[in-house]
């Protein structure tokens, strides 16, 4: 039985080790082209006072952000649903739904969601998950299916509970792009103390509506818990900050 586990790993090592790894040319790639089906489907929220608060507090956070993915410029969209939602993909896309702003009520909420959510794209945790699911599903047949918008590749880019996907980032993924998250709102001058604020009400909000945040995410209670962990030393980088930005 032994020798027969044995050889079955490797095999299955040997089958890995031949898998064709991605490059961030060809995710960045992916990110863009899910970016594009998301833009056709979903209404864009075309006030302008909206569109500029989002956008400051999105751009404050990137100008922080070290990104080596090979992302020139970012473009930063609000979509207008009742979603409670927001997401960054690689090649440099983020979106953000109009009901969010119900919740993530103000510059230092917002900032730790999207903080999070740049997180694992410098962290490439979607890189991560499409390698996973090429091993899983044989390499070739998802590889093949790059340019075709497949809802696997969406749920692994971290945009499939739209379409019905679920594939949450593994837990060690969630902890790292909530500390990596909650370091880019510090240096960017949001109040870290918001990130705690934030899942306070994403937790109340679930009350009446499950956040699609949630979906995907651990229990509110589990995060607060660990980003009230790392909030000292996430205040510790705010407190010197002198250029703190007033997004309104």
């Amino acid at each position: 039985m032994m020798k027969k586990i044995q050889y079955f790993l490797i095999i299955f090592l040997l089958f890995c080790k031949s898998m064709p790894l991605l490059d961030d040319q060809q995710v960045n790639k992916m990110g863009v082209e899910a970016f594009e089906k998301i833009k056709s489907e979903t209404p864009i929220e075309k006030d302008p006072n909206i569109n500029r608060y989002v956008k400051c507090v999105a751009n404050q956070i990137l100008s922080v952000a070290k990104d080596d993915t090979g992302v020139k410029e970012w473009e930063i969209v609000v979509f207008r649903s009742e979603q409670i939602n927001a997401f960054a993909l690689p090649g440099g896309k983020i979106g953000v739904y109009t009901a969010l702003l119900k919740v993530a009520k103000d510059q230092d909420q917002l900032a730790a969601v999207l903080g999070h959510e740049v997180g694992h794209v410098i962290k490439r945790h979607g890189k991560d998950r499409i390698q996973s699911q090429m091993i899983a599903m044989g390499g070739l047949e998802i590889l093949g299916s790059i340019l075709g918008n497949d809802p696997t590749i969406m749920g692994a880019l971290g945009v499939g509970a739209q379409y019905g996907v679920i594939l949450p980032f593994t837990r060690s993924q969630e902890s790292e792009a909530d500390m990596v998250g909650l370091k880019l709102m510090a240096k960017a001058g949001f109040n870290p103390t918001g990130a705690i604020t934030l899942w306070q009400n994403m937790k109340n909000a679930s009350d009446k509506q499950v956040p699609e945040l949630l979906s995907t995410h651990p229990a509110p209670d589990t995060r607060i818990k660990q980003l009230q962990e790392k909030l000292p030393e996430a205040m510790a980088i705010y407190n010197i900050v002198s250029n703190k930005p007033q997004c309104k």
